[in-house]
């Protein structure tokens, strides 16, 4: 039971991100704070992923393609939302802010470790 509660932070954040880019015209900041939204939410992708998967680095890098590739079928989805447009330097910015969550987990995860 225990296993399938870990799946729920990356669940719940993958859902955010999609309720959110399905919504038409959502008034947001322009410009650069457009990409910063973008890799801060795929960041807390990557921290609640990377949570969720721990493990070795071959564990992480594979989330990490996961979630490059639930970016880019996000952004292709934003397709055919009206007012939503696709983006590559927002899939860009969201495979770099899961990466950079994952990451950040490794780190946490390595320095508890070596504590221990």
């Amino acid at each position: 039971m225990r296993s399938r509660w870990r799946w729920l932070a990356p669940a719940l954040a993958a859902a955010a991100i999609l309720v959110g880019t399905s919504i038409p015209r959502l008034p947001m900041p322009g410009g650069s704070w457009d990409k910063a939204w973008h890799f801060g939410g795929y960041a807390l992708l990557g921290l609640a992923l990377g949570w969720s998967v721990g493990g070795p680095w071959r564990r992480l890098a594979r989330a990490a393609v996961g979630i490059a590739l639930f970016g880019a079928l996000d952004e292709l989805h934003q397709s055919w939302i009206p007012g939503r447009s696709t983006d590559p330097a927002d899939w860009l910015a969201d495979s770099a802010g899961g990466a950079t969550g994952l990451a950040l987990i490794a780190a946490l995860t390595r320095r508890q470790e070596s504590r221990s």
